[in-house]
């Protein structure tokens, strides 16, 4: 029997398939599988990229399709569609385990609106026309029998590289050195990126900065009435202001998603009072979060005016950011106490 494993993303919708999912993450590692998934999708910055990683990282892809389209991105696309989009522009085999009667399964497992029910509808129709991999399954028990019997099948007809236990192999110290070698020399390579980074001329002069007004856009939950919907927002906010917001938190590195959450925290403070100018009604503003763009803008800004650069950290694939020197000395320029002029010199 071969030590070879496959790793294989599991795309489902959450809540109407919590026994579905787990029958899914109990077979296939019988089946010389390693399956990988996220277990809800979080309204953060950092979900696409673990999403992407997690699929690019991948043999195979599975979705599983039930009787629900998924929670909604922004842009009124579902993940669980949006990561089939991506698996297939990435040309990752691609298998799927559909319901063959979504509209017997039971009500509270439905799309509760009408629009959710026609984008179910639009995306079953997508799968049907694309794909030739389809496989149906009637409940749980079923999906197990069907899983058993296509998974081996699949893998046959799209061989992958897959994975090898390193401690089958006789060559384990002589690979556990080369990992080693390999991931000293990338943070060499990233170091040495951030240097040349930070030693180029770039001329700042045409650049928008200090109390320089710059649009920020976020999006939030606004309350009013009793109801709750999601608004979006604009504002603007000085550079110095953006600035102060997660500067004296990156004198030490932190997290890409650290540093977004102090600003969501600043555009909090004055969230409400901007909502009600479109709403007046609302009473209460929750989740901030700045829009994933502006968010972008904002840090290659500071980055290319030299003030972050970003951090490696061994065996973090998370983005991690620093004060520059240079940023510091603006920090400390903007914070500053000024002496009043008023008052005698002692």
């Amino acid at each position: 029997m071969t030590d070879k494993r496959y790793q294989v993303f599991i795309s489902a919708t959450y809540t109407d398939l919590r026994e579905e999912r787990g029958v899914l993450l109990q077979t296939l590692p019988s089946l010389g599988c390693l399956p990988t998934t996220l277990e809800a999708h979080t309204q953060s910055l950092s979900t696409m990229v673990n999403i992407r990683r997690r699929i690019d990282d991948s043999d195979y892809y599975i979705l599983l399709l039930g009787s629900r389209y998924g929670s909604l991105m922004p842009s009124g696309v579902s993940y669980t569609h949006m990561e089939y989009v991506y698996a297939a522009t990435k040309q990752k085999p691609i298998l799927i385990l559909m319901h063959e009667a979504p509209e017997t399964r039971a009500n509270d497992l439905q799309e509760q609106n009408v629009e959710g029910k026609l984008k179910f509808g639009d995306f079953r129709k997508l799968l049907l026309r694309e794909r030739e991999n389809i496989v149906y399954w009637r409940d749980s028990r079923d999906l197990a029998h069907v899983l058993h019997n296509a998974v081996p099948n699949f893998i046959r007809k799209y061989p992958a590289t897959g994975w090898v236990r390193i401690g089958s192999t006789s060559s384990l110290g002589q690979l556990e050195k080369e990992c080693e070698n390999l991931r000293k020399r990338v943070q060499e390579l990233e170091q040495e990126r951030e240097k040349w980074l930070a030693s180029t001329a770039v001329s700042t002069e045409n650049l928008s900065k200090g109390e320089e007004l710059f649009e920020v856009q976020y999006r939030c939950k606004a309350y009013a009435g009793g109801n709750c919907q999601d608004v979006y927002v604009k504002t603007r906010l000085s550079w110095n202001e953006l600035l102060v917001s997660f500067g004296p938190h990156l004198l030490q590195a932190q997290t890409e998603d650290f540093m977004a959450a102090k600003i969501n925290e600043r555009l909090q403070k004055n969230a409400l009072t901007e909502v009600q100018a479109d709403y007046p009604k609302t009473h209460a503003v929750v989740e901030v979060q700045i829009t994933p763009m502006c968010f972008s803008t904002i840090k290659m800004q500071f980055r290319t005016l030299g003030f972050i650069s970003k951090v490696v950290k061994d065996n973090d694939q998370r983005l991690w950011w620093q004060l520059s020197a240079l940023g510091e000395r603006n920090l400390a320029n903007v914070m500053s106490v000024r002496r009043s002029s008023s008052r005698p010199v002692v």
